[in-house]
C-alpha cells in the first residue's frame, strides 16, 4: 500500500514538474513574441536606439540558450545600425557603445624592413606575411594561415611599431582597440562588447591591436579579483579562439608571466622580444642620428647603450637633434 502511494506521489510530483516546464516554455515565448512586437514597433517609429537595445537583448537570449554561431551574427549584423543611433542618447549603455568607438587608428611609422628587430623575429614574419599573400592558394590546399599574434617582452622594444608594420605591410587598416571604451561597468557588458568587436574583425579585414592584453587576459583565481575579472579573461579566450578573422589579430604583453595559462594556445604564433643588448642600442642611436642629419657623437653613443629600451635610445637622439636645431 505504501509503495502504491510512493509511485502515486512521484507520479505527482512529475507531472507538476512537465507542467512547469512546459509554463516556462510558454511564458519564454510570450516574453521572445513581445520583445519582437516591441521590436518591429521600434523600427515603424525610426526610433533605432530602442531598436538597437532590443535586438542585442534577443542576441544575447539566442547565446544563452546555446546558439552562439546565430548570436555572433545578430551582433555582427547589428554593428551597421550603430551609426543611426543619435548621439543625444548617451544614457543607455549598450546603445551609446560602438565597435568605431572602440577602435583607434594606428599609422605605421616605419616598415618591417626598416625596425631593429632580431634576425628570428624578422624570420618569423617573413613567414606570417608570406602566408598573408599566398593565402587563396593555402585555402585551395586547405591550410589555414597563422594570424592570431602575441608578441610578448620588456616595454619598449618594438611590439606595437611592429603590429603597425604588419598593417603597412599588408596593406590592411591598423586599429587600436581603447580598453577605455570596451571594458563596462555592468555586468557581462564587456563579454557582449568583446563578441561585437570581433564580428567586426570577421567581416572587416584589419590588424586589430590588444596593446598590453594583460588588462583583459590576466592569470585566473586571484583572490584579489572579483568573479566579473575572471569572466572577461573566459569571454576574451572563446571569441579568440573562435573567431574568424580576415585580418590579423596581434596582442602584445609586457607582463607574460601575468596572464592566463590557457591564453597561450590561443594564439598561432607566439614571439618573445628580447630586452635590446648595449652594442644593438648604439647601433639604433647612430641609425637614428643619420636620419635626423647629424652623427652621434661618444656621449650620445654611451648614453644610448644604457637606455633600457629602443624607445628610450631614440629620446636621446631626439633631444639631441632637437638641441643642434635650436642652436642653429
Amino acid at each position: 500500500m505504501r509503495r502504491r502511494e510512493s509511485d502515486n506521489d512521484a507520479k505527482i510530483l512529475s507531472l507538476k514538474r512537465l507542467g512547469q516546464h512546459h509554463i516556462e516554455r510558454y511564458n519564454s515565448a510570450m516574453s521572445r513574441n513581445r520583445e519582437m512586437i516591441d521590436l518591429f514597433r521600434a523600427i515603424g517609429s525610426h526610433d533605432m536606439p530602442r531598436a538597437a537595445e532590443i535586438s542585442r537583448r534577443l542576441a544575447v537570449a539566442e547565446g544563452g540558450r546555446g546558439h552562439f554561431r546565430v548570436e555572433r551574427d545578430l551582433l555582427g549584423a547589428l554593428n551597421g545600425a550603430a551609426k543611426l543611433a543619435p548621439k543625444s542618447n548617451a544614457t543607455v549603455p549598450n546603445t551609446a557603445w560602438s565597435v568605431e568607438g572602440t577602435l583607434m587608428p594606428i599609422k605605421p611609422v616605419k616598415s618591417l624592413l626598416e625596425l631593429e628587430l632580431p634576425s628570428a623575429i624578422r624570420s618569423s614574419l617573413s613567414e606570417i606575411i608570406a602566408e598573408w599573400n599566398a593565402r587563396s592558394k593555402l585555402a585551395d590546399h586547405g591550410l589555414p594561415r597563422r594570424w592570431r599574434l602575441l608578441f610578448h617582452g620588456p616595454s619598449g622594444c618594438g611590439k606595437t611599431a611592429t603590429a603597425a608594420a604588419i598593417a603597412l605591410a599588408t596593406g590592411l587598416p591598423g586599429y587600436l582597440v581603447r580598453f577605455d571604451s570596451l571594458i563596462g561597468a555592468y555586468l557581462g557588458q564587456t563579454a557582449l562588447r568583446l563578441r561585437e568587436l570581433f564580428c567586426y574583425a570577421a567581416h572587416t579585414p584589419c590588424v586589430l591591436l590588444f596593446d598590453e592584453v594583460d588588462a583583459l587576459a590576466k592569470r585566473r583565481g586571484s583572490p584579489m579579483d572579483v568573479g566579473e575579472l575572471d569572466r572577461i579573461v573566459i569571454a576574451f579566450m572563446q571569441e579568440l579562439e573562435h573567431a574568424q578573422g580576415e585580418g590579423f589579430i596581434v596582442a602584445t604583453s609586457n607582463l607574460p608571466k601575468a596572464l592566463d595559462d590557457a591564453l597561450w594556445r590561443r594564439f598561432d604564433l607566439r614571439v618573445p622580444f628580447p630586452k635590446a643588448t648595449p652594442v644593438l642600442l648604439a647601433n639604433f642611436a647612430q641609425k637614428r642620428s643619420r636620419e635626423f642629419g647629424f652623427k652621434a657623437n661618444a656621449s650620445i653613443l654611451a648614453q644610448c647603450r644604457k637606455a633600457s629600451s629602443y624607445a628610450e635610445a631614440e629620446q636621446a637622439v631626439i633631444a639631441e637633434a632637437r638641441r643642434r636645431i635650436l642652436a642653429k
